[in-house]
């Protein structure tokens, strides 16, 4: 078996990936040949890969429609996980509308791809929340991400700033339990329950980082009743979408997905994203999960 897992040549933004060391050694023990492949090499042959595996292309939102070109010509190889249209779909927050349409308790979000909606969004966020957070839909690692009191000025510029970037905007209220309780995520593989963590809080006040820095603390946590069946019908509202659009045959599954949950201020546990297609999986919270992701694979290979 050979498996090639997708990440970028830029090893820049790679020194936060704390599965990578997890999954070599879990795939090594198995005797299956692991690249890691650059998306952005194109010396690469994906065809040749037994499956491959998008993981830490981390760089994209800086260089999406290089990636975008890329996923267009490789994301419809059978052996692409998980699928390339699936991910397209994915890796635009506006994916939220669609699960919440399918009774998925989200996040209250709003989007705005202009500057009066960008100003009616957080309006009308500002009425419901203390404080909003504001950021790309399409983004990865807190980018251009911030927690505003409403109606600061400062979140007004930080909206303004995205959209010159022509990107869509979007406004949430900011959960306080964040700050207490952080945000709580559980990873899947084959729609099965892998392991369950926490996140503690990231953001500070203003558009500042706690601390002026990006550091993800992370730790075992066992979800309520009430977060699991959240996430059981976050992924079933996935799932239901890739199987409308063709994305997802008859019978087959998501090779994986990471689900963010927070606790909303009113209590509702609602999802604050369904990642589907580069997440880290934070495998060295369960040391059993490193295998669980390594059968998932190979159950992959074997049954292709």
């Amino acid at each position: 078996m050979k498996v090639g897992l997708v990440t970028t040549t830029d090893v820049s933004v790679l020194v936060d990936d704390v599965d990578r060391p997890v999954v070599d050694a879990a795939f090594a023990a198995r005797g299956i040949g692991v690249d890691r492949a650059a998306w952005d090499d194109p010396s690469v042959d994906w065809a040749g890969y037994d499956l491959v595996v998008v993981r830490s292309p981390w760089d994209y939102p800086e260089r999406l429609e290089a990636f975008l070109r890329w996923l267009e010509d490789v994301g419809n190889l059978p052996t692409f996980h998980n699928p390339g249209p699936l991910i397209r779909w994915n890796l635009d927050k506006r994916y939220l509308d669609d699960l919440a349409m399918r009774g998925v308790p989200i996040v209250p979000t709003r989007f705005a791809s202009d500057a009066t909606g960008l100003a009616d969004a957080l309006l009308a966020g500002a009425r419901g929340a203390p404080e909003l957070v504001v950021k790309p839909s399409i983004s990865a690692g807190s980018r251009l991400t911030g927690r505003f009191t409403s109606g600061s000025a400062a979140a007004a510029d930080l909206g303004g700033r995205i959209l010159d970037l022509g990107l869509t905007a979007m406004v949430q209220p900011f959960a306080s339990s964040v700050d207490t309780r952080g945000e709580h995520s559980a990873v899947m593989f084959d729609e099965e329950l892998s392991h369950t963590f926490r996140k503690g809080p990231i953001l500070g006040d203003e558009g500042r980082l706690r601390g002026d820095t990006y550091i993800e603390e992370v730790s075992p946590v066992a979800l309520s009743r009430t977060e699991h069946r959240v996430v059981a019908e976050a992924s079933a509202a996935s799932t239901q979408v890739a199987f409308e659009r063709g994305w997802l045959r008859s019978g087959e599954q998501m090779l994986y997905g990471r689900f963010d949950l927070v606790t909303l201020d009113d209590g509702t546990v609602a999802l604050l994203e369904a990642e589907l297609f580069e997440p880290c999986f934070f495998l060295p919270v369960d040391p059993s999960s490193a295998d669980r992701f390594v059968d998932a694979v190979v159950r992959r290979i074997t049954s292709g």
